[in-house]
């Protein structure tokens, strides 16, 4: 028993953060934050490729849903100068709702990152925010939420 025990920890712990699979491929990176697990493919890609971004939420979570962009994504060059994003423009008017996920329920979004052809050879990294459902007088909104993930652009 003590030894499953074990297994299991050092499984969670394996999850944490954000990581790379593989020496020899192009791979996945992938990072966990509370109820979101977010993973990119490939992890290195020549500049003019795409990223693609599977994000999983696990529930319990309340949602915002309708005529807001739920997932927001961007990414930061080494210098941590904002490069791109999406949406643009931000997708905002009166008619939202929400979703709510009850415990161990999932749902996964899915978003792609068109890299640009004139991207320096270096590290990139995906940030990104769920858009999650404040408490009526909850502070202001947090900015990021998803792990991030750094992205190698190849020369």
């Amino acid at each position: 028993m003590e030894r499953i025990l074990l297994l299991l920890l050092a499984a969670l712990f394996a999850g944490c953060g954000a990581h790379a699979e593989g020496p020899g491929g192009p791979g996945t990176v992938s990072g966990v934050n509370g109820p979101f697990h977010a993973q990119a493919s490939p992890a290195r890609l020549t500049a003019g490729g795409n990223v693609h971004l599977t994000l999983i939420v696990t529930g319990p979570i309340d949602y915002e849903i309708g005529c807001v962009q739920t997932l927001h994504i961007w990414a930061e060059d080494s210098q941590h100068q904002q490069i791109w994003e999406q949406p643009v423009p931000a997708i905002q008017c009166m008619a939202f709702g929400h979703k709510l996920l009850a415990a161990g329920e999932k749902a996964t979004f899915t978003a792609d990152w068109p890299t640009s052809s004139t991207l320096a050879p270096g590290s990139y990294t995906l940030h990104g925010l769920f858009r999650v459902v404040l408490p009526m007088g909850a502070g202001a909104r947090v900015r990021e939420n998803l792990p991030p993930l750094t992205i190698q652009i190849l020369a």
